[in-house]
């Protein structure tokens, strides 16, 4: 048993290595260490190959489309003008010193109906825009947003992963929803005190260059584009509509067998409401040569998005391998053997298998399957050890994540840079929610 975990430690620190000193190519680096650890735990030849394929492909079913999609809206965006507008509209609103937290609870919000990469994707145009108009690192408006982004994600039901732990542990879903709201903003402020203190000084060189191709063209000054003809509730529709429909179809449920159910049923399917929203984006290109410059623009989105789309991937067999050798169980094994750790078991074998997997969902599903059974002799309530897997999950996030692929592509930022900053901020975050949780067990919950 330990052997086995030695072993999945000696890779994780192989793979962190690789990229970061050794500089390998994520994509290779990541694939090359998904066959190694398949191999090593004894999966066999033959079936590591085929658990990194499926890994690679379950990964990449659905969210391949969006990413290029999301792209394209992006893309749209920025040449219309639209972004700009958008975070124009945002800092006049609210001011630059409190754009971290705007950005925070934007996440907070879309990400409750919307899965955490598929939002980020979409804000992306708004989030590079918000960093040039507040002349502020594009590191430092993403991982805000980020923060709120992944406390949803991670606590807050009907994202599927809160909404399976609640069903495992057989909770009352209301009093887990007040619970983990109260422990989700706890993370979030977290992690946005994180950013705001240690992050507003983490220039990359994708900045400079975001400066200059947005502020070149038709984003030239920024006073023109205020008084241009675009108008700022068309800028925000592609990105609106997604999020409404997506949102619907998970709070709205209709199972009745008729032409209306079918129609949003499918249209609110997440792939279909993206295409949605890029379509309304392509109405809002200007003629002359509107054909011409359509083509163009997706032409970019699938080139911009090819390499995050890969290495997504692949990060996503990487985390496939791990939950196929069952690595997860024998880490509740060894976390159940040690029973004076009590109220911090579930964060501590949440936190490991986060650390482990690089998936929220493997590590609040397993982690919720395992403790299960003794919920009951725990020194908490079944709410509470769901607020403290919940916390865990945040811990942390790094190479093997895939949305810590989503930012090194999205953003051009070096893994170093990610380490130092994604990484420790999602560990703040799973401290900052555990006080949440200490503060609410005081008060009797």
């Amino acid at each position: 048993m330990f052997l086995n975990l030695s072993i999945l430690l000696f890779f994780l620190i192989f793979l962190i290595f690789a990229i970061s000193k050794w500089k390998i190519h994520p994509f290779i680096a990541l694939v090359l260490t998904a066959i190694a650890l398949g191999l090593s735990l004894g999966l066999g030849g033959k079936e590591t190959v085929d658990v990194v394929l499926k890994g690679f492909s379950e990964t990449l079913r659905w969210i391949a489309i969006i990413i290029i999609l999301g792209a394209f809206i992006g893309e749209v965006l920025q040449d219309t003008g639209g972004a700009f507008r958008i975070s124009g509209c945002i800092v006049n609103g609210v001011g630059e010193k409190k754009l971290p937290w705007a950005m925070g609870f934007t996440g907070y919000i879309v990400s409750i109906p919307v899965f955490i990469d598929v939002a980020y994707i979409l804000l992306q145009p708004v989030t590079e825009s918000l960093s040039v108009k507040s002349k502020k690192p594009v590191l430092y408006i993403g991982l805000a947003l980020a923060a709120g982004l992944a406390v949803s994600h991670t606590l807050i039901p009907p994202t599927p992963g809160p909404l399976a732990v609640a069903s495992l542990l057989d909770l009352d879903l209301g009093k887990m929803l007040l619970i983990n709201i109260v422990v989700a903003i706890f993370a979030m402020a977290g992690g946005i005190i994180y950013v705001t203190k240690f992050c507003k000084n983490s220039w990359l060189a994708y900045d400079e260059k975001l400066k200059k191709s947005l502020q070149g063209g038709i984003m030239e000054s920024p006073s023109t584009q205020q008084n241009d003809s675009g108008n700022i509730l068309l800028d925000l529709l592609p990105i609106l509509i997604p999020i409404v429909l997506i949102g619907a179809g998970s709070f709205i449920n209709m199972d009745t067998n008729n032409f209306f159910t079918t129609i949003f049923n499918f249209i609110t399917l997440p792939l279909i409401a993206v295409m949605i929203g890029a379509f309304i984006a392509v109405f809002q290109l200007k003629k002359p040569n509107k054909s011409n410059k359509l083509n163009a623009l997706v032409e970019q989105a699938i080139l911009k998005s090819a390499l995050v789309i890969m290495i997504t991937g692949a990060g996503g067999a990487l985390g496939y391998v791990i939950k196929e050798t069952g690595i997860q169980n024998e880490i509740v094994t060894v976390f159940a053997s040690f029973p004076f750790l009590g109220v911090l078991l579930p964060f501590l074998v949440a936190a490991i298998l986060t650390t482990s997997t690089g998936s929220i969902t493997v590590s609040l599903v397993g982690s919720a399957s395992m403790l299960a059974p003794m919920v009951e002799s725990l020194p908490v309530s079944p709410e509470i050890v769901a607020a403290l897997i919940g916390c865990g999950s945040f811990c942390v996030f790094h190479a093997n994540s895939s949305f810590f692929w989503l930012l090194n592509r999205l953003h051009e930022v070096p893994p170093k840079t990610l380490y130092k900053t994604f990484t420790l901020q999602s560990l703040v975050m799973g401290l900052s929610g555990l006080v949440g949780v200490f503060l609410l067990k005081l008060f009797g919950f």
